[in-house]
């Protein structure tokens, strides 16, 4: 078993892949990597090739991100695509770098205040193993529109973060819909245990596309179908959904709208009703078209 990567180790990983994600190509050399790690504030040893080689190591193996010297001189990622927007490893990456940062500076306390995700930890590891594992498990689950409590045998299939909580995405046995996902908020289980018997997964249902239309956690096609949705909004707007984009599919339209020259987005999402609400916080500032 591979032994838990140390703080600089995952501060140097994290650091070259954002030299190299800048870089442009061919990529950056040896020399120069070197040059620009030495010039880093805090760092304890310096860069030789082997060192190098063992981080390229590490990087492919736990977020697949592979960099090559293609030309025996310019190092370079060689496979871009493994940290798309929507992939798992670039929601690993982001993570390490906030772990990464927060470690550092830690001494600062209050002075930085990062997104929390306050409910629900507790269960994580019993839900890691239960995925991994192909493992059911029992919930104790309260809806919050609800006065009692009730319980359930699951089997887990997912677990995804969203707007500050934990939820996971489970097929409840011995209930009519007992082929098809639940999603559980970890805030409203009052109890999560793992039981000994395993259970055989569903083919029919796919986690990587799941989610591919929908925005957040909110997955209801047959009642919102997934549809091409156009928005403008003005230019303080664009700038917030450039950085920050609301959907895997956004593009920006080359066209632009009125004597404002409003900016024109297109979608291919399932519109939920929280993902017009995201929309609807701008207010005038943000338009959905016919």
């Amino acid at each position: 078993m591979n032994s838990p990567l140390s703080f600089e180790q995952l501060k140097f990983d994290v650091w070259l892949i954002e030299q190299l994600q800048a870089a442009p190509y061919p990529g950056v050399t040896l020399a120069e990597l070197k040059r620009r790690w030495a010039s880093m504030p805090g760092h304890k040893s310096g860069l030789s090739r082997e060192r190098l080689t063992t981080h390229r190591h590490n990087i492919k193996s736990f977020l697949g991100v592979e960099i090559e010297a293609t030309d025996r001189k310019h190092y370079r990622i060689i496979n871009p695509h493994a940290l798309s927007l929507d992939s798992l490893a670039n929601d690993l990456l982001k993570s390490i770098q906030n772990y990464t940062f927060l470690q550092e500076y830690k001494e600062l306390g209050d002075l930085i205040q990062p997104e929390k995700i306050e409910t629900g930890s507790r269960y994580l590891q019993q839900i890691g193993q239960a995925l991994r594992d192909k493992q059911k498990m029992k919930i104790t689950y309260k809806k919050f529109s609800e006065e009692k409590s009730y319980d359930a045998v699951i089997h887990p299939y997912c677990l995804k973060a969203d707007k500050g909580r934990w939820y996971l995405l489970a097929c409840k046995e011995g209930s009519v819909h007992q082929e098809s996902l639940q999603c559980f908020a970890l805030d409203r289980a009052l109890q999560l245990t793992l039981i000994p018997e395993t259970f055989i997964p569903n083919p029919e249902i796919n986690i990587a596309t799941y989610f591919h239309d929908c925005f957040g956690i909110w997955h209801d096609y047959e009642n919102y179908p997934v549809k091409d949705v156009t928005i403008s909004c003005t230019e303080k707007v664009a700038n917030y959904l450039r950085t920050l984009p609301l959907h895997h599919s956004q593009k920006e339209d080359a066209f632009r709208e009125g004597k404002d020259g409003r900016i024109i987005f297109h979608y291919h999402i399932s519109p939920s009703p929280d993902f017009i609400a995201e929309l609807s916080k701008w207010g005038d500032e943000v338009l959905i078209k016919d």
